[in-house]
């Protein structure tokens, strides 16, 4: 019994059944909440009701002066959508006949959440096996603890967001370069005769696995559109996108081309780099379809700020660049090949210049400003409690470059300081600040730290943890704990960029944190003076006890206002066969997806408008249910005919969301 707890492999999958079963189990609990989860849900929705996955698309709803004010969606590129629409596909979500679908069944959450929990979960598996690999089983079972129980990595893989998908590609690509040249190069093992040898080796069939699935399945999706009856049927009618889907016919074959060129160029790949280097090609190329340059730029920055750390610029020939750039090409360029050609010169610019390039250097919103300080504050609650060993592991990270070491670990733990460090300067350096862009920085952090204590732990190390360091991270902790107490909405935030005016209200108490870290705390001081054991364990039991709390309890808690779902089912449970649903000063995407985009929809207020709306609804046995923000509520009222303003009924409320009933004679 004893040897079988001493077993690594045993303490990993007690931790990943833990997060599995915690994401699964509260899966329901909370519901999808503004920003951004209704708004991508109904974005993914569309293409399974259009039978589009190619052209993106968003309205508000189907009438009102604001219902139409949108009929397309340039934010983010397109991975995120096809995965979500891909669950809803096969759950069988959003194509009911059933008006409140959306609101009575746990699938809805499952088909949004499920494509980030399985990158999410993917990315701490990753990340643990190669520190598993290249340092010790125990550093693989600390690095992906403690990424997987990082509060704001917990948050992110629990909602359907394009940040988990960009980031695990990204992860992904770092560790196939660390894999690839951290440790000895071997030859790929091989099948066949002598003059038909052709690559049999793991990390080959997982190169192909990734290309097809982040190459050929698309590439084959979007050729497929274009050629597909139904598709011809309503869209070949308009004569700009039967010219789009006919070019779109014809330049895709390009692509299958190079796809040619590329898997008989591999089927001479005789190393194993060259597989992991393939792989990381193609991760490249599925960061950007996910959220757009900035994953393939940390990724390239990683690769070249170690190249010139380590002095190895041989490598440069070694990595396979000319092929390499082909796969990134297969990757992320089909899809924004057929777009442009389908949707044009307006397309191009909303995506690439006003969503990635105008944001990352002139800002979009004006609370989401700061400097450096902005995410190193932010980092300490986003990975509570480890952020308390975060400064001392990132100083001994760069510490370890000045003794020279053929050590795969000390290697690892260099590389892992560098991947740090770039991806906190990129996103220090983005004019645009909000909590979740610090995302990337959790899993170099993650690795930092658990390459740290797994030195740590040794007995010829045993100096590596001072009292200084005991006292610096339990100020860490502490400071971060009674932030949080201070400001509850924080933990909420790290998803969001509505950190002001009725968006401070509605957020569980935060308290339980103090009793979730204080495992992380009594190890820390105990550190010095017991075996290193179990501290360690009381350090992930710290990490997975703040996790549960935050997954289990505070999110939930917290959905009630960040979610419109207790409102529309309030809305669905009193309708009438004729009833209306009105977005009224109001357009937080959550009631479009909740009411499947049936609903009147107004921005701002019009009087005219709205009297026209009741007008038409007179003698028909007609109720309006206005769903608004608490700030504009009691507003209502003076805004309506005077022989409806006392029959104003307020159906259900909280500290962000009202719904109002008003019977219409």
């Amino acid at each position: 019994m004893q040897r079988a707890l001493a077993s690594p492999l045993l303490w990993a999958l007690l931790v990943a059944v833990v997060v599995v079963g915690i994401d699964l189990g509260t899966i329901a609990a909370a519901g999808p909440w503004d920003p951004w989860e209704t708004h991508y849900g109904e974005v993914a929705r569309q293409i399974v009701v259009r039978s589009d996955p190619m052209d993106l698309w968003w309205q508000p709803g189907n009438g009102g002066p604001d219902g139409e004010a949108e009929k397309s969606f340039a934010s983010k590129p397109v991975l995120s959508f096809w995965l979500m629409a891909l669950a809803m596909k096969i759950l069988g979500v959003g194509t009911s006949a059933d008006p409140s679908e959306l609101v009575r069944s746990p699938l809805p959450e499952l088909a949004l959440r499920l494509p980030s929990m399985l990158a999410g979960w993917g990315a701490a598996l990753v990340l643990g096996a190669t520190a598993w690999r290249l340092a010790s089983p125990r550093a693989g079972v600390l690095a992906g603890a403690i990424v997987a129980t990082m509060p704001q990595y917990a948050i992110v893989t629990r909602q359907a967001l394009t940040d988990m998908i960009f980031v695990a590609p990204v992860v992904a690509a770092a560790c196939a370069w660390a894999l690839a040249w951290l440790q000895p190069e071997r030859a790929l093992r091989t099948r066949g005769s002598r003059w038909r040898r052709v690559p049999w080796d793991r990390a080959y069939l997982l190169f192909l696995v990734v290309l097809a699935v982040g190459v050929v399945a698309p590439l084959a999706v979007i050729h497929q559109h274009a050629f597909d009856p139904l598709t011809w049927r309503y869209f070949g009618k308009i004569a700009r996108r039967a010219e789009g889907l006919r070019a779109i016919q014809q330049q895709m074959a390009l692509y299958w081309v190079l796809l040619a060129v590329v898997v008989v160029r591999s089927l001479r790949w005789t190393r194993r780099s060259q597989a992991l280097m393939g792989i990381l090609y193609v991760c490249a190329g599925l960061s950007l379809m996910a959220k757009g340059f900035i994953g393939p730029g940390i990724i390239g920055v990683i690769v070249l700020v170690h190249l010139a750390a380590s002095g190895r610029w041989d490598l440069l020939l070694r990595c396979g660049l000319p092929t390499g750039i082909l796969l990134f090409v297969l990757a992320c360029f089909p899809w924004h090949h057929a777009m442009a050609l389908y949707r044009g010169e307006r397309w191009v610019s909303e995506l690439i210049i006003d969503n990635n390039l105008r944001r990352f250097a002139t800002g979009e919103q004006k609370q989401a400003v700061g400097g450096f300080a902005y995410y190193v504050e932010t980092l300490g609650l986003a990975g509570l409690p480890w952020s308390g060993l975060v400064p001392v592991a990132a100083i001994f990270g760069v510490r370890s470059f000045a003794r020279p070491s053929t050590d795969t670990g000390v290697e690892l733990q260099r590389f892992a300081t560098l991947w740090l460090a770039v991806s906190l300067f990129a996103i220090s350096y983005s004019t645009t600040k909000y909590y979740h862009y610090i995302l990337p920085c959790l899993p170099p952090a993650a690795l930092v730290v658990a390459l740290w204590l797994d030195r740590a732990a040794e007995a010829r190390d045993r100096t590596l943890v001072t009292w200084g360091t005991v006292v610096a991270g339990l100020a860490i902790v502490a400071v971060v704990i009674r932030d949080a107490m201070h400001t509850p909405t924080w933990l909420a935030h790290l998803t969001t960029y509505l950190y002001t005016g009725m968006w401070t209200e509605g957020a569980p108490d935060v308290g339980t944190l103090a009793a979730t870290c204080a495992p992380f705390a009594l190890a820390l001081l105990a550190w010095p003076l017991v075996p290193r054991r179990y501290c360690l364990v009381a350090f992930v039991l710290a990490g997975v006890l703040t996790r549960s709390w935050i997954i289990g309890r505070y999110i939930p808690g917290a959905s009630e206002s960040w979610s419109q779902r207790s409102a529309m089912r309030a809305y669905f449970d009193g309708r009438g066969p004729n009833d209306r649903l009105v977005s009224w000063w109001f357009y937080y995407r959550g009631e479009t997806f909740f009411a499947k985009g049936d609903l009147w929809v107004m921005k701002d207020p019009d009087r005219s408008s709205l009297g026209e709306l009741v007008e038409e609804s007179r003698g028909k046995g007609v109720t309006l249910w206005f769903v608004t923000t608490v700030q504009h509520a009691n507003r209502l009222a003076s805004h309506l005919p005077v022989d409806l303003r006392r029959d104003v009924e307020t159906v259900y409320e909280n500290f962000h969301y009202t719904l109002l009933r008003v019977v219409v004679p």
